[in-house]
């Protein structure tokens, strides 16, 4: 009695498992599918050599971004809007303010526990950086700062 439990037990276990897979793929292929889409205009309409990353951002409107290097060995930001009359911008990454330099700015103002993303993104603005962390209280928080001057543009607290 205790053996067809356990391959019982077992079989549940193995179903259960081989659903939530199945439903985590089928949930991310629209999301997977536009990011090739993005990454492959980027290649032919910006000469994109190769692709260091790739991901959807979405604020007051949803971007791909994809982040790669040129021929010429310089890493550009293509920002791809998702409506259609949105409007194509590149950045190359080296005129824009780093990631460190975000960074330090945060941690000047307030005193993260967790940085759980840094990604660059578009806005009204223009291109920023988009950092999201947990504070003392592991509340979240958004910090954003303008990717092209490094001012400061606002900051979205205990969410």
């Amino acid at each position: 009695m205790k053996k067809w439990f356990v391959i019982v037990s077992s079989l549940i276990v193995v179903c259960i498992l081989t659903f939530c897979v199945t439903v985590y793929v089928i949930a991310r292929e629209p999301l997977n599918s536009i990011i090739e889409e993005g990454e492959s205009v980027a290649k032919e309409e910006f000469q994109l050599k190769s692709i260091e990353d790739s991901y959807v951002y979405n604020g007051s409107q949803s971007y791909t971004v994809v982040i790669g290097n040129t021929a010429e060995e310089e890493s550009l930001v293509v920002f791809l809007p998702m409506e259609a009359e949105g409007k194509m911008v590149t950045r190359l990454v080296d005129e824009g303010i780093s990631k460190d330099e975000v960074l330090d700015m945060l941690y000047k103002e307030d005193a993260p526990s967790k940085i759980v993303s840094a990604k660059i993104g578009y806005e009204s603005v223009g291109p920023i950086w988009e950092i999201i962390y947990l504070d003392q209280e592991k509340t979240l928080n958004y910090y954003y700062v303008n990717f092209d001057d490094g001012e400061y543009w606002k900051k979205i607290s205990n969410l």
